[in-house]
């Protein structure tokens, strides 16, 4: 019954968002009610992206049958943070390739940025169900992390986003199933430390304390890790073999995926007075588009 309500809590909070008319040049609510709007870049950056985005048009235009063309036109359009426009591309493409799962877990993600996990959710178990009879594959990087390869799978993408979707929601033993489903085709340590961090979140709100350090066991300080830093520290201090001041938090959305593990760390061991103000003051970061963001927005949300 608990689960229940969360979940509908969730659906509701969605929903009362979406009734409210944006702002011009605003991408969606937060969920305290703040008119988020794509993030500032630098011109060169945004130069780049541009262009980027500019040949992703001009292929797909001349490609009307390529669906990986259509899904790169979304990827260039979030990057620029215009995740609406994004979610309008996918949307179009799903007309064409109908419950095709790329398009579905492309869309979810996006769905995830705009603070609507309940499509998110729903798209993410459709994905789950077309990847049944999908191939997995590796998804090329849209924006490269130096020193590593892409190494993220259509199915594992789905999984997590999925899973993700239903803990934003409240919906914690969904989530935990999928957690489970996304460490099941987990192939290098990056991919495992992530679901790790969530797995023991997810465990530790289900009241399974045994469970949560299970989870947490296999994870070393010796592990192959260049672009999940943060969730590796993390894991450590979940295991004990890490102290609290020992966590070096980054920038970007690395470093807000860190700063809301450590206060998930504080809701879960100390409670939520403890937590709050670093809750808070993530929920309040520019980078609002990133999870540890959107994940304390949702923590709040919960708690009101």
């Amino acid at each position: 019954m608990a689960r229940r309500k969360l979940v509908v809590l969730g659906l509701l909070l969605a929903a009362c968002q979406m009734q409210l008319a944006l702002p011009d040049g605003a991408e969606c609510w937060s969920l305290s009610g703040r008119a988020l709007h794509a993030p500032e870049l630098s011109p060169d950056l945004r130069q780049e992206r541009e262009a980027n985005l500019a040949v992703a048009r001009r292929h797909a235009d001349s490609n009307p049958q390529d669906r990986d063309a259509a899904i790169w036109v979304g990827r260039r359009l979030g990057y620029l943070g215009r995740y609406r426009e994004a979610i309008a591309i996918y949307t179009e493409a799903l007309q064409r390739w109908p419950g095709d799962a790329f398009l579905l877990r492309h869309r979810g993600h996006r769905y995830i940025s705009v603070r609507d996990s309940a499509r998110a959710q729903q798209d993410l178990r459709q994905a789950a169900l077309a990847c049944r009879t999908t191939m997995d594959e590796v998804e090329p990087d849209g924006l490269p992390v130096p020193g590593r390869p892409p190494h993220s799978t259509l199915h594992f993408n789905v999984h997590y986003h999925g899973a993700l979707a239903s803990f934003l929601l409240g919906d914690f033993d969904d989530a935990e199933r999928r957690w489970l489903d996304c460490l099941a085709v987990c192939s290098n340590d990056e991919s495992r430390v992530a679901v790790t961090h969530w797995l023991w979140s997810t465990r530790m709100r289900l009241g399974d304390v045994a469970g949560a350090a299970a989870a947490v066991l296999g994870i070393t300080a010796g592990m192959d890790i260049v672009e999940n830093k943060s969730y590796h520290q993390l894991c450590l201090l979940y295991g004990g073999k890490l102290k609290v001041d020992q966590v070096k938090v980054g920038e970007g959305s690395s470093g807000a995926a860190l700063q809301f593990g450590l206060a998930h760390y504080l809701l879960v061991t100390k409670g939520l007075a403890a937590a709050r103000p670093q809750l808070e003051a993530l929920a309040e970061d520019a980078g609002w588009a990133s999870f540890g963001v959107i994940a304390a927005e949702a923590e709040l949300a919960r708690a009101r």
